[in-house]
C-alpha cells in the first residue's frame, strides 16, 4: 500500500520530470527499475538484454517527458516500453548478445554523471 507521502513525492517528481530535471528522472529510475528490469527479465529470459531493454524504456520516458502527467502514465509507458522493446527483440533475426547490447542510443541531454550513477544501479542486478 502507498502512503500518501510516497504519492505526494512521485507526483512532485514527475512534475519536475517533465520540467527536465535530471534527478527527477533518477527518483523514478530507481523506484521503478527493479520491477520493470524483472518483468523483461521474465519475457526475454536473459538478464543482459533486460538490463538493456528496461533502460531504454527509461530513456523513452525522458525522451517523452514531457507528455507525461500521472503517475498512471509513467507506469504505463514503461511497461508499454519494455513490452514492446522485449517483443522486438524476440521478433528480431538472431544476433550475438553483444552486438545488441553494444548498440546503445544514450540520450545526451542527460548529464554524464547522472549516466554512470544509473549504469552503475542497473548493473548491480546482474
Amino acid at each position: 500500500m502507498i502512503t500518501e507521502r510516497e504519492a505526494g513525492e512521485r507526483d512532485f517528481s514527475i512534475r519536475y520530470l517533465r520540467h527536465g530535471f535530471p534527478e527527477a528522472f533518477k527518483v523514478l529510475f530507481f523506484e521503478y527499475y527493479p520491477e520493470l528490469f524483472s518483468f523483461s527479465q521474465m519475457l526475454l529470459q536473459h538478464r543482459l538484454l533486460a538490463r538493456k531493454m528496461t533502460i531504454e524504456a527509461f530513456f523513452l520516458l525522458w525522451s517523452k517527458r514531457k507528455e507525461v502527467d500521472s503517475v498512471k502514465k509513467v507506469k504505463a509507458l514503461l511497461y508499454l516500453a519494455v513490452r514492446n522493446k522485449c517483443m522486438e527483440q524476440l521478433k528480431a533475426p538472431a544476433a550475438s548478445v553483444e552486438q545488441t547490447v553494444m548498440v546503445d542510443a544514450i540520450p545526451s541531454s542527460l548529464p554524464p554523471e547522472l549516466l554512470r550513477e544509473l549504469f552503475t544501479f542497473a548493473a548491480r542486478t546482474l
